[in-house]
């Protein structure tokens, strides 16, 4: 006599008739006012509102870093750190700005690619993609 062969008659034959349920369904059903009511309040994302979510997620992870910073350096020498970095900073957006007006371009890819050609501007997209997925690291070690 094995286990299977105890269980109730009623038991076996639901074991069989198994339903199939779709896995994306949700769990209460929703009425369709409610589904509405939610579409029509989003009209899509506003060039205000992704600026100030990009800025948001600079000035987040460099605030993030300044600690590091100041726990690896000391006192002293970490805002010294921080000052030249700022001048390094405006000097190189003054000479991005010169030479994209110099050269009509309104990308710093297209300033990449005219300054070092193709090579220099696939260099850039991957420097650009290697700080982004930094900085989402950074943000799932903190969250």
């Amino acid at each position: 006599m094995t286990i299977g062969s105890l269980a109730p008659p009623r038991e076996k034959k639901s074991r069989n008739n198994k339903q199939v349920v779709d896995e994306k369904a949700p769990l209460l059903p929703r009425k369709q006012d409610e589904l509405q009511g939610e579409l029509d309040g989003f009209n899509g994302a506003s060039f205000s509102g992704a600026v100030f979510n990009l800025s948001t997620t600079v000035v987040g992870a460099g605030i993030m870093a300044l600690p590091a910073t100041m726990k690896v350096l000391g006192l002293g020498p970490g805002i010294v750190m921080i000052i030249l970095m700022a001048f390094l900073t405006e000097a190189s957006i003054e000479i991005l700005l010169r030479f994209s007006r110099a050269g009509k371009t309104v990308s710093y890819g297209g300033l990449m690619g005219e300054a070092f050609g193709r090579t220099g501007k696939i260099l850039l997209q991957i420097c650009v993609i290697i700080n982004n997925v930094g900085v989402l690291i950074v943000y799932m070690i903190i969250i």
